[in-house]
């Protein structure tokens, strides 16, 4: 008896992906109800709206034919840096705060925003509703350590003369102070 094996026929498998084309709008929709079923903070959800409003207007008025996320470029994101860093005004739009027509955002404030929409984009991009994300290689804005809240020597020296040395806890305390000193 003869056995036949049966040959199956392998179809042509497409590597390409059909992504759909989402607006602005429905691509923060959907990130934003997919952040609210992973239990994220309402203020963490009103800032991403907030912070992709402030994007969105950008664009609309520098770039007013892109109408969907997957046309975004890394150098469309890096423009949007440099009009906030040199261009954009604080406190544009606050509704307590008078504009002081000071212009250009800090590095903070800058960072703050690229983190919004790198995690809108990795979250688009880990459900497969874009092709690439665009964020990917724009790094974050390189800041200064802030050293405005250092004590003075004789505050130093104030505050070592607090503890007492003669017991344990105050020995204790002096040297975690003097650990806490050398490692700045």
């Amino acid at each position: 008896m003869s056995l036949k094996k049966r040959k199956k026929r392998v179809t042509k498998i497409s590597e390409e992906k059909n992504y759909p084309s989402l607006t602005f709008d429905d691509a923060l929709n959907i990130v934003i109800s997919a952040k609210m079923a992973e239990g994220i903070r309402d203020r963490t959800l009103r800032d991403y709206k907030k912070d992709w409003s402030y994007f969105i207007k950008w664009l609309n008025k520098n770039y007013p034919d892109l109408k969907t996320v997957d046309e975004l470029t890394p150098q469309i994101f890096r423009d949007y840096i440099n009009y906030c860093k040199y261009d954009a005004v604080k406190y544009e739009g606050h509704k307590y705060i008078p504009t002081q027509d000071e212009v250009g955002l800090s590095d903070t404030t800058i960072n703050i925003r690229l983190r919004v929409y790198k995690a809108i984009f990795n979250h688009l991009e880990r459900e497969d509703l874009i092709p690439h994300n665009p964020l990917t290689n724009v790094k974050l804005l390189k800041q200064d350590i802030d050293l405005t809240n250092c004590f003075t020597d004789d505050e130093i020296k104030d505050l070592f003369k607090q503890p007492c040395l003669t017991d344990y806890v105050g020995f204790r305390d002096y040297v975690a102070m003097t650990v806490l000193l050398d490692c700045i």
